[in-house]
């Protein structure tokens, strides 16, 4: 028995020092990211914004680095007689190009700069995938299957090692009496995911030269897939064959989830149909299931467009919809390839999905550039029934405009502030923000969920960027709120604060007891009958002073948002920080 454990672990020492020297940029960036991210933790009451912005910064633009780096240690791997000088110059290219990145798309981080940071990852990460096999026709759905295999058992591994580690921790605090702080199980969490597992995983990637056969391919994976999986999958496309010829008995159409039937079935259908290519010359399940499924799913495929078609028909089109649309459109050109090629190439597949997903975040054929074109033209088509456009800009209001419009109004402009910049629509007055909506369309907003124009209306309240500063002078406890469900405690401290909600109530506890409770609903009551006419508010307009006989508190508020229903607030997020002083000790 030891000396299988002295065996192992022999072999995991190797495997770590093999995985640091083919991989060390990487390795190097992901043991970065979790330095940053502890620095961060450890740091949390002392940094100002703009150093947590920063350090988000750092983490996102090395988060990028980690596939660019992957992508161009397996290209110097095919290609060994490359020169340094050559090996230089595109490291430095690669280097510059994240610069230029981080400079002039993460210097916002909104919703647009997610999505294009997703989008630009999956397309490095599918470089990866594919450069060792680029010119090869043969096992490289093995290779896929392989790197998938050893991904999720690397992090079981990291899980269950987590976990023991964490046992560890806490049972030290219980049989020995000795405080171990929350930071302590954060950091290990980070050497785990940051450290240990990328460096196990890539040691498992096969180098250059290794050849994969059918013999290596997962006895596990393969009795899951062809007798759990696709079984299910068969019986889910019958599902849908019968639901899809009940409404076009029936006709009539569900609302909103057509697309969501079938498109998340659909590529796990294709996943799977990459996985058992393999097995296609050893199972006539399998091999009949490649050839009959992709001409099963076009007609299922069909009807999501056509439910498609009819939501931007009534809405117009948003990037959720265009990545619905393009996944779509992926998905039927994949199954074509299918049908008509005898021995598809399936390195086709993570090919396009790369190119698809940079082409759907750059250029004006953007996901970006087709939303708010379309969410400006329908915008106009609306406002243009009401006469109310001069020399191209609103100019004057009409009492006349339909509840249903209002609330169509009101959805595209929040849309714009959430998303990207009310300036983009060219017939607002300029500078408009979205406060003053009654002031020029002569109407409150309505809410985004609402029906037929109810009563109902949406608020979100935002502190200006540059306002948040305040005196924290003569309190003991300051608590950041960035979520209605959340829990602060700290050993070393006797209160902890608990926002949720179950009970919709701010709480602080003293040694478990409670010793203060607030609505939050009362919270976003006071500031929202403040600001009724602006989102953007100034430092003490977003301030709410409350006390008790056990505590002083002050609500720093960032930003809350709820819906008002004649009076009664319904609260969705509170981004806060809490001021606390004791009484009494």
């Amino acid at each position: 028995m030891l000396e299988k454990i002295i065996s192992f672990c022999q072999g995991l020492a190797a495997k770590f020092i093999a995985s640091s020297k083919r991989f060390p940029v990487t390795i190097l960036l992901s043991t970065a990211i979790a330095v940053i991210l502890g620095v961060e933790q450890h740091m949390l009451s002392t940094l100002t914004e703009e150093n947590r912005s920063l350090l988000q910064h750092l983490c996102m633009i090395l988060g990028l680095a980690i596939p660019v780096s992957l992508s161009i240690k397996v290209f110097f791997e095919r290609r060994p007689s490359l020169s340094n000088s050559k090996k230089y110059l595109i490291y430095g290219i690669a280097i510059g190009g994240l610069w230029l990145y981080y400079v002039f798309f993460l210097a916002d981080l909104q919703i647009i700069s997610w999505i294009r940071y997703t989008a630009v990852t999956i397309s490095f990460y599918c470089m990866f995938l594919l450069i060792p096999y680029f010119y090869k026709k043969d096992n490289y759905e093995l290779y896929i299957v392989h790197l998938v295999t050893r991904f999720f058992v690397t992090y079981l591994y990291s899980v269950i090692l987590y976990a023991g580690l964490a046992a560890i921790l806490e049972m030290i605090h219980v049989l020995f009496l000795i405080t171990v702080s929350f930071e302590a199980y954060f950091d290990i969490g980070l050497i785990i995911t940051g450290i240990f597992a990328p460096v196990f995983f890539l040691g498992d990637i096969p180098k250059q030269d290794k050849e994969l056969s059918l013999s290596s391919y997962p006895k596990v994976l393969k009795v899951l897939l062809l007798y759990i999986i696709m079984p299910l999958v068969v019986a889910y496309s019958t599902t849908l064959y019968i639901y899809f010829a009940k409404i076009l008995i029936q006709m009539e159409w569900p609302t909103g989830i057509v697309t969501n039937l079938v498109i998340w079935y659909s590529l796990l259908s294709i996943t799977v149909m990459f996985a058992i290519y393999p097995l296609r010359h050893t199972s006539s399940w399998a091999n009949k299931f490649i050839k009959v499924f992709p001409i099963v799913v076009l007609p299922l495929l069909a009807m999501m467009f056509l439910s498609l078609g009819m939501r931007v028909n009534a809405y117009g089109i948003t990037e959720n919809r265009y990545f619905v649309f393009l996944t779509g459109l992926w998905l039927v050109s994949s199954m074509i390839y299918y049908i008509t090629h005898k021995t598809p190439r399936n390195i086709v597949l993570p090919i396009s999905l790369a190119i698809l997903s940079l082409l759907s975040v750059m250029g004006p054929w953007s996901c970006f550039s087709v939303s708010t074109t379309s969410q400006s033209m329908r915008l106009e088509k609306i406002i243009s029934k009401y006469d109310v456009i001069e020399n191209g800009k609103i100019s004057k209001i009409n009492p006349d405009i339909t509840a249903d419009d209002k609330k169509e109004i009101t959805n595209i402009l929040y849309y714009f502030n959430s998303y990207h910049k009310l300036d983009e629509v060219k017939i607002l007055p300029q500078n408009f923000k979205i406060g003053e909506l009654k002031t020029v369309f002569g109407f409150s907003p309505t809410d985004n969920n609402g029906l037929n124009g109810n009563s109902t209306k949406y608020f979100n309240h935002v502190m200006k960027e540059q306002e948040k500063v305040a005196s924290i002078k003569g309190f003991d406890y300051l608590f950041e709120l960035s979520t209605i469900n959340s829990q602060i405690e700290k050993p070393e401290i006797p209160i902890s604060v608990v926002c949720t909600g179950k009970d919709s109530e701010v709480k602080i506890l003293e040694n478990g007891q409670v010793i203060y409770a607030k609505k939050i609903n009362d919270i976003a009551q006071k500031i929202h009958t403040a600001n009724q006419t602006n989102s953007v508010r100034k430092t003490e307009d977003m301030m709410v002073t409350d006390e008790n006989e056990n505590v002083k508190v002050i609500y720093f508020v960032k930003s809350i948002s709820g819906t008002d229903d004649e009076g009664v607030i319904n609260t969705q997020s509170l981004d806060c920080s809490l001021l606390v002083k004791m009484k009494n000790h």
